[in-house]
């Protein structure tokens, strides 16, 4: 088997699930962009960039107007049962076409170099343990995948941020270029219950066997304690 598919997959300590119909806190905040993005003090965050050139441009604008619809329709309170279901629905339709379309390998697929999965390896392991917790991750050829939780009130916005500029200045100044390199926006979601998290672990898991690559092609990190939980299987 070329790619790892835990069977067992421990919580992060002090684990912190997000239930949208019950009452708000002070905890809770919201934006919104081209998508709208939802924000949990102590909760994980499952994340996806991309390489700009990854997504024709017609397929983006339609992902985007039809994430305008739904911002218009979500107000910053208690959702009930009905809408929060059909949010969740949006979500997923619009994360299974975003992946389907992702791993089509379109666009120049810079990432598929070790090289440069090298960079950002090193940038997403930069703020470890200072400013995230690092969970899990893949790092595709023209996306990548993050399953991580903000420590105190470092952002994942401002962490996102920090991980595209340290990467893409180090990737364009060995290749001699300038420029945009990553999509400006990020796709994310607030981790819901241990359920939706173990999902979210195997879903990175085998998102490069799913897109037909070989081991060459993509890198998979799990937390150590992923690993040692199944060790031997």
């Amino acid at each position: 088997m070329l790619w790892l598919v835990p069977e067992n997959i421990p919580l992060p300590s002090e684990f912190k699930g997000f239930k949208p119909d019950s009452p708000l806190t002070h905890d809770f905040d919201a934006y919104e962009r081209h998508m709208p993005h939802w924000r949990v003090l102590g909760c994980c965050y499952f994340t996806t960039f991309r390489l700009r050139d990854s997504v024709p441009p017609e397929i983006w604008a339609e992902m985007k107007a039809a994430a305008k619809v739904w911002a218009k329709r979500l107000a910053v309170g208690t959702l009930r049962a009905e809408e929060w279901a059909a949010w969740q629905d949006f979500q997923q339709t619009q994360l299974r076409k975003l992946e389907l379309v992702l791993d089509e390998g379109r666009g120049e697929c810079l990432l598929r170099q070790p090289e440069h999965r090298e960079v950002i390896v090193a940038a997403l392991h930069h703020f470890e343990g200072t400013r995230c917790e690092m969970l899990a991750y893949a790092i595709m050829p023209n996306h990548v995948h993050v399953l991580c939780r903000p420590l105190g009130q470092h952002a994942l916005e401002s962490l996102t941020r920090s991980w595209k500029r340290h990467s893409s200045d180090r990737i364009h100044r060995r290749l001699g270029r300038s420029g945009s390199f990553w999509q400006e926006e990020s796709f994310d979601r607030v981790v819901r219950d241990a359920e939706h998290y173990r999902r979210v672990v195997r879903y990175i898991a085998m998102n490069p066997a799913k897109a037909g690559l070989k081991p060459a092609d993509a890198t998979v990190w799990m937390h150590p304690k992923i690993v040692e939980a199944n060790a031997g299987t």
